[in-house]
């Protein structure tokens, strides 16, 4: 796993090591909250933010996907 591995041993190693992991490949905060027993994905979140780089970039990207066909219709398109 490369960066994702934290240094050391322990339980609190293997458990940041399998956030990091699902993070990695792109699982929602409440997908990690889950395994790790978290009762707040508030807490995941404030803990394993800075992980969530790209989230922002594939956001936009979705919404992009969605109204592909839309800017000629939505009110202050190109051209109007």
């Amino acid at each position: 796993m490369g960066a994702l591995a934290a240094q050391g041993t322990g339980l609190r190693v293997c458990r940041r090591t399998h956030a990091s992991a699902l993070i990695r490949y792109g699982e929602s905060v409440t997908t990690v909250r889950h395994p790790l027993g978290r009762g707040s994905a508030v807490t995941t979140s404030n803990i394993y933010a800075y992980l969530w780089p790209d989230a922002g970039d594939r956001a936009r990207a979705a919404v992009d996907a969605v109204f592909a066909d839309a800017p000629a219709t939505c009110p202050g398109a190109e051209g109007e």
